[in-house]
């Protein structure tokens, strides 16, 4: 229950945002999303923090402008399996590729909250986490490293931590 209390606190009290377009709204949006998931959805030693959620989704998504997020609640870039065609886009440069639909954004949330912290490919972000929350230490710069590239981005852990600072200094 601490730490519940504790993300709940740092989420009201970390994202005192000013910036001068709508990315004060995508981050409340996704924010809420990732705290009802922490809150509702893992255990205390599963809670993945919330500068992360919308640092990555922020990343991914362009702050919620690309295409994916605007037609289909994706912020993520999260692929699908269905072969339902109303349940996925086609990206314009990748034709062999389904990109997930959500209905609500949260959907989107908190199928990359389960992705990575419940699939195999993510055990050592999961270890990561799990050592991080025991030893009542967060350290975001680690867990991002722990991640395997979740995009071809070269620079995809040091955008994402890019993000993180942003959020952290407004």
């Amino acid at each position: 229950m601490n730490h519940l209390c504790a993300t709940l606190l740092l989420f009201c009290s970390s994202f005192n945002m000013s910036f001068d377009d709508d990315r004060n709204d995508f981050v409340e949006m996704i924010g809420r999303c990732a705290v009802e998931y922490n809150a509702y959805y893992t255990e205390n030693q599963n809670r993945i923090p919330i500068h992360l959620v919308v640092a990555v989704a922020s990343h991914e998504s362009g702050w919620g402008t690309s295409r994916f997020a605007l037609e289909g609640n994706n912020y993520f870039g999260i692929k699908s399996l269905s072969d339902d065609p109303d349940e996925y886009m086609i990206p314009k440069e990748n034709k062999e590729v389904k990109i997930q639909k959500y209905l609500v954004p949260c959907d989107s949330v908190y199928d990359f909250m389960d992705l990575i912290s419940m699939s195999k490919k993510y055990e050592g972000f999961q270890h990561e986490l799990f050592n991080q929350w025991f030893d009542d230490m967060i350290n975001l710069e680690s867990l991002v490293y722990s991640l395997p590239r979740y995009s071809k981005d070269k620079n995809w852990e040091k955008n994402v931590l890019r993000i993180i600072k942003q959020l952290e200094v407004r």
